[in-house]
């Protein structure tokens, strides 16, 4: 399988990203990564589907919830 990077901040490539790859699933950012198995990362995924996972600390109207929550702040100015 050819690796698979996501950005997780659509605006700039300077912030963490999601590396998939045939053996593990790498997120972060250099210095900072975690590394989870393909099966923890299928769990992750199917949590996410499910809706069985919420943002992290935002409602409605805050503002993470008008850009993407990099905490980079280039989408900010976006929106």
């Amino acid at each position: 399988m050819k690796e698979i990077r996501y950005s997780l901040c659509p605006n700039c490539d300077a912030c963490p990203e999601v590396v998939i790859g045939d053996e593990a699933v790498i997120i972060g950012e250099e210095g900072n990564q975690v590394q989870l198995s393909s099966a923890e990362w299928d769990s992750l995924v199917a949590a996410v589907k499910e809706g069985r996972l919420e943002r992290s600390g935002t409602s409605a109207g805050s503002a993470l919830a008008r850009d993407c929550g990099c905490g980079c702040q280039c989408c900010a100015s976006v929106n």
